[in-house]
């Protein structure tokens, strides 16, 4: 799943209903911008593979809510 292919508004919908946490908020707000998994776990001081696995705690969120 790409996020940064969603619209505004369904960002803003997801944002409203997953309930995001923690690094899942980061996770999620960066990836609506385009960043790679490997930029955010640089940026945010984590693995990559620890990344990738809140990466698809998001999209398992996302795809609860549609």
């Amino acid at each position: 799943m790409i996020i940064s292919d969603f619209t505004t508004d369904e960002l803003e919908f997801f944002r409203k209903r997953c309930n995001f946490v923690n690094f899942e908020k980061q996770i999620f707000e960066r990836r609506a911008e385009g960043v790679s998994l490997q930029q955010i776990a640089e940026d945010l001081d984590i693995s990559y593979d620890y990344a990738r696995y809140i990466s698809r705690k998001v999209n398992k969120k996302i795809l609860k809510v549609i």
